[in-house]
């Protein structure tokens, strides 16, 4: 006679993409007004390149990028740590580290001018990137002020219209496949970084 093991514990959300309003009106302007217009610079592929940078690939990610800037008491990142650390506790239940120095937020710019996008990829990669365990994006712009800029997730559903809400916390996990279409008007900012912590057992 054949004795299987168990069948493991499985998670329902390992697919789930969470979204819903954090930021107020408020905070959304005080991030964008923190941004150092001499700090935009074209935003890396790749992420394993020299000193765990990547290179610039216009057909596969085109945006401009700047590392978010930290004010008193560390925030914003002290607010997105707590929010998505309650999220996670009741979602994927991931064993969380936190940010890391060599991979930190950044401020995101997509611009109609330049058609920016971001085709399929995962956040989790080589490098720098094998332990990130958490994507998040944070929608600053009004979505009034710009048209297409959708971001997608490979075979999961999400309201578009919720994802573009001004102040929303969109949280996944970095091994989803995912995607930011073109803009095709106006100009879209984010928030975009990870959360890391220990290899997966």
């Amino acid at each position: 006679m054949i004795v299987l093991p168990a069948l493991p514990l499985r998670n329902p959300n390992v697919g789930m993409v969470y979204n819903f309003v954090h930021f107020s009106e408020e905070e959304c302007d005080q991030i964008i007004k923190s941004a150092k217009e001499d700090q935009w610079q074209a935003g890396g592929v790749g992420g394993y390149g020299d000193k765990g940078t990547g290179s610039v690939q216009n057909d596969a990610r085109s945006c401009t990028e700047q590392r978010l800037p930290v004010g008193q008491a560390g925030w914003p990142l002290s607010k997105i740590m707590f929010e998505i650390c309650n999220i996670n506790s009741q979602a994927w239940r991931f064993e969380l580290g936190g940010f890391v120095n060599d991979d930190m937020p950044y401020l995101m710019r997509y611009q109609a001018t330049k058609k920016d996008h971001v085709d399929w990829h995962m956040d989790m990669g080589q490098g720098q990137n094998a332990s990130r365990k958490l994507g998040f994006s944070i929608q600053l712009t009004d979505p009034s002020e710009y048209e297409g800029g959708n971001l997608e997730f490979h075979n999961i559903s999400v309201d578009q219209k919720t994802l573009r809400a001004r102040g929303t916390l969109v949280l996944f996990p970095a091994y989803w496949l995912h995607r930011v279409t073109n803009v095709t008007k106006g100009e879209r900012m984010v928030v975009v970084g990870w959360v890391h912590g220990p290899s997966y057992r």
